[in-house]
């Protein structure tokens, strides 16, 4: 883990003599990278709320990361694209209505239709095919979330950079 700083170089020169760069703190263009735990608690010290705003700017940074590895796992599940979204959801709409209808007819269920002779042989099977994914994508995505949204908040609620590093490690997905 790296920690980096925008400070002046007043700034650096008032702790630049307590920082090691064997150990990893180095200062250029006016960021300050450290990447060694003690180093970094040496900033924290000097410059006092400095260390407040890494650990806000570190969870923030943490939390996206819980963001896109959610958005992969479903990926593992799911078509990508904001268009397949809505085709997968209008589909599922229509699984539902025509399941649920005493008369069906095909054309107001255009997707379903759509998928005839290629999902199933008929428009029943293939709603019956339909809302049976859809089923399945409710608990996964729940389970999904579910991860997601209480990494976030452990995340949130964490004391340290390294705590919300580890809340992101020990993430175990569907």
């Amino acid at each position: 883990m790296a920690w980096t700083y925008q400070l002046s170089a007043d700034e650096v020169s008032g702790i630049g003599k307590a920082l090691d760069p064997r150990k990893g703190a180095f200062y250029e263009d006016g960021i300050l990278t450290v990447v060694d735990a003690a180093e970094n608690a040496v900033v924290e010290a000097a410059l006092p709320g400095i260390g407040a705003a890494a650990l806000l700017a570190a969870k923030d940074a943490t939390k996206a990361e819980v963001d896109a590895a959610a958005e992969s796992v479903r990926l593992s599940y799911i078509t990508a694209g904001a268009g397949q979204a809505l085709t997968y959801s209008q589909k599922a709409t229509e699984a539902v209505a025509y399941l649920g209808a005493a008369n069906p007819v095909a054309a107001d269920y255009p997707l379903l239709n759509a998928e005839v002779g290629i999902t199933g042989p008929t428009i029943a099977e293939v709603a019956a095919i339909v809302k049976a994914a859809f089923d399945q994508w409710q608990i996964i995505g729940a389970q999904i979330e579910a991860a997601r949204l209480g990494a976030k908040k452990a995340i949130a609620a964490a004391a340290t950079a390294a705590e919300a590093q580890a809340v992101l490690d020990g993430i175990v997905w569907p």
